[in-house]
C-alpha cells in the first residue's frame, strides 16, 4: 500500500482540527428483564428483528471522489521501461548466441 504523501497527510490534519470526522459511537446495549416462570427456569423470548436505519457515512461523499493516482502512472512508467529494455536484451542475446 503506497505511503500518504505530505499533502494528504496535511489534509487529514485539517478535517481532524475542523472535527469533520466523527468517531463512531456504539449503541448502549438493550437489556430485557427476564421473565420468570413458576418453576423458576428463565425464559427470554426472542428479540422481533428490526431494520436499523442507515448511519451517516465516517467520509463525506463529495470527498470520497477526490483520489490521487499520480503515484501509479509513475510505477507504471518504470514497469514498461524494464518491460522495454528484458525484450531488447533478450533480442541481442538471440542474435549474439544464434552464432
Amino acid at each position: 500500500m503506497p505511503q500518504k504523501t505530505r499533502r494528504e497527510k496535511e489534509r487529514a490534519a485539517q478535517r481532524r482540527a475542523a472535527g469533520q470526522i466523527r468517531t463512531p459511537v456504539a449503541p448502549a446495549p438493550i437489556e430485557l428483564p427476564a421473565k420468570e416462570s413458576e418453576m423458576g427456569v428463565t425464559i427470554t423470548p426472542p428479540r422481533p428483528t428490526t431494520r436499523r436505519a442507515p448511519s451517516t457515512p465516517m467520509i463525506p461523499q463529495s470527498m470520497g471522489t477526490e483520489f490521487n493516482y499520480s503515484y501509479v502512472f509513475a510505477d507504471l512508467r518504470r514497469i514498461a521501461l524494464l518491460a522495454v529494455l528484458c525484450f531488447g536484451i533478450m533480442i541481442v542475446l538471440a542474435f549474439v548466441l544464434k552464432t
